[in-house]
């Protein structure tokens, strides 16, 4: 096997976390003590190897980098303190800005100017061209959208329009993402390195590919893998880090799924998704609900890292700030808009809160393919790799 050295890598990932692998001395502790280093399986050991040697290759186009849910018992046993659980989500920070090829995500884990500059830049571009086809905004009942059927502030048009353009450049960002990222984890890279995730022998049939895909369903559903990395398996599971990443899923996952629902709903019949509809209205309800759940998780995530609470709470970068507060901002300005619309009239702060809502969501949408967001993709892609991997080959 041919295998390209490159002595500066291990420099060129520090800049994505706080580790020190270069004190390792491949003792096998972090292996031995991972609750989810089994079977085939054996990191972090063996990507700190490979990144130690140098190669890029070895490290990017490995799906065990994202098996890791990076409980922290790796860092808390490791005799040299080389943090090797803060090395695993380096590398994958750093895996996320290697299968962008537009270099957005890696200004956006290493540059704390030019994300201050790009989130201002989103942040207005998407206010003017709400503001720029804005009507009057009506005080004597709360009016969010503009229809031909409707009077209120922002055409929806406007509203529609933007977001669908968001939605087409996040989707083709994030589609060459998992094409470089199938290419590295199947092996098409380069043909002399032995790195294919693929079956090495036996039939890839469908009954095989069916039951992987299963298989990722129910690990994403009910996120098994990561209650079994809980650390503290004592603590009541409504604060367990689990619970706290599966209630941030969920709850974004409900809430764009309720904004759908609204939207299919004013295009179809004119229905005003703004209005004051009962609370039991399915996507009030919807939206509610994983409202609640978005702001638990996010908020007991922020407070986290602030006490930092843990190995994996005590190293936070500006990427990991920043997903956290826009989702806990989307949520907490989704709950000041619903509260308006149950308003007798309209209020100024209703329709301000009401523009930054729209901002949030389209910067979150922006962001998927460049940062921590990303997560949401890959990590499936790697589950599905390596459930395919372990079913029993058909001969």
């Amino acid at each position: 096997m041919s295998i390209r050295v490159d002595p500066s890598f291990i420099d060129e990932i520090k800049h994505y976390g706080a580790f020190d692998i270069s004190a390792c001395f491949n003792c096998g502790t972090c292996t031995a003590i991972c609750p989810l280093s089994e079977g085939t399986t054996s990191f972090p050991r063996k990507l700190i190897r490979y990144a130690q040697i140098g190669s890029r290759e070895l490290v990017i186009s490995n799906r065990e980098l994202w098996l890791c849910y990076y409980c922290g018992e790796c860092s808390d046993t490791c005799p040299r303190e080389a943090e090797p659980g803060e090395f695993m989500a380096s590398a994958r920070r750093y895996a996320i800005a290697s299968f962008d090829p537009s270099g957005i995500s890696r200004l956006l884990y290493r540059s704390r100017l030019f994300t201050a500059v790009f989130m201002t830049f989103l942040s207005v571009l998407f206010a003017l061209i709400m503001l720029s086809k804005a009507d009057k905004m009506n005080f004597e009942r709360p009016a969010f959208f503009k229809t031909e059927y409707l009077e209120g502030f922002i055409p929806f048009k406007v509203v529609h329009d933007t977001g669908l353009a968001v939605i087409i450049i996040a989707a083709v960002s994030m589609i060459v993402g998992v094409w470089r990222m199938w290419r590295k984890l199947s092996g098409k890279k380069s043909k002399k390195l032995e790195t294919s995730e693929l079956p090495k022998s036996g039939k890839v049939t469908w009954d095989r590919i069916r039951r992987a895909f299963n298989y990722v369903v129910s690990e994403i559903a009910a996120e098994k893998r990561y209650r079994d990395c809980e650390e503290d398996k004592k603590a009541p599971w409504f604060v367990s880090r689990w619970f706290v990443h599966w209630s941030i899923m969920w709850g974004f996952i409900g809430l764009g799924t309720a904004t759908v629902i609204d939207y299919i709903l004013l295009l179809t019949v004119g229905k005003d998704p703004g209005q004051a509809v009962p609370l039991w209205n399915p996507p009030r309800l919807l939206g509610t609900l994983a409202g609640i759940l978005l702001m638990y998780g996010t908020s007991l995530a922020l407070y986290w890292r602030f006490r930092k609470k843990d190995k994996y709470h005590s190293h936070s970068l500006l990427s990991d700030w920043l997903f956290l507060w826009l989702m806990f901002l989307a949520g907490f300005t989704g709950f000041l808009l619903e509260i308006a619309i149950y308003l007798p009239s309209g209020t100024l702060w209703g329709y301000i809160v009401f523009l930054i809502h729209v901002v949030i969501g389209m910067e979150i949408v922006v962001l998927l393919p460049f940062t921590k967001f990303a997560h949401a993709v890959y990590r499936p892609i790697a589950l599905f790799f390596n459930a395919l991997s372990e079913v029993p080959v058909e001969p």
